[in-house]
């Protein structure tokens, strides 16, 4: 009997290490983000070893589905973060650099005012393929309680 449950809280414990597996991304002003200014500030940590991760501002993800369906096109609202140093000389962003990202009330197809939106981060195209890291963040503007 002792065996089982030492057996069971090893497999506990391991499949709890593999959830925090997963990059760490917090939005320090999540509920606070400035309806003028936009900026949203960003702490990340815990990134894949082997590629970076891309966070972008869309709109929720719709019941039964993975990916949010409109994101933002616009270059502010996307951010491309990589600890690889390959990466960072091509334009990412050190996850210990400070990072900040530009979010609009609306944009083509997406309206954060009167619907939800979400900081969606995926894997980069270095494992583009690979859905382990999609997290969507919400996020609402200060000022503006509609949902």
């Amino acid at each position: 009997m002792k065996k089982i449950f030492i057996i069971s809280i090893a497999l506990i414990i391991s499949g709890t290490q593999t959830a925090q597996a997963m990059t760490n991304v917090s939005v320090v002003n999540k509920n606070k983000i400035s309806s003028k200014n936009g900026l949203v500030t960003l702490k990340v940590s815990n990134l894949p070893k082997s590629n970076g991760i891309y966070i972008s501002q869309c709109m929720a993800i719709k019941q039964g589905e993975v990916a949010p369906s409109a994101c933002n096109s616009a270059m502010s609202s996307k951010l491309w973060i990589s600890d690889i140093p390959a990466d960072i000389k091509m334009g990412a962003k050190s996850s210990k650099s400070k990072l900040t990202l530009k979010v609009d009330k609306y944009f083509d197809n997406g309206d954060c005012v009167h619907t939800k939106c979400i900081l969606f981060v995926s894997n980069d195209h270095n494992a583009s393929s690979d859905q382990s890291e999609n997290q969507a963040i919400p996020f609402k503007f200060s000022g503006i309680n509609l949902f």
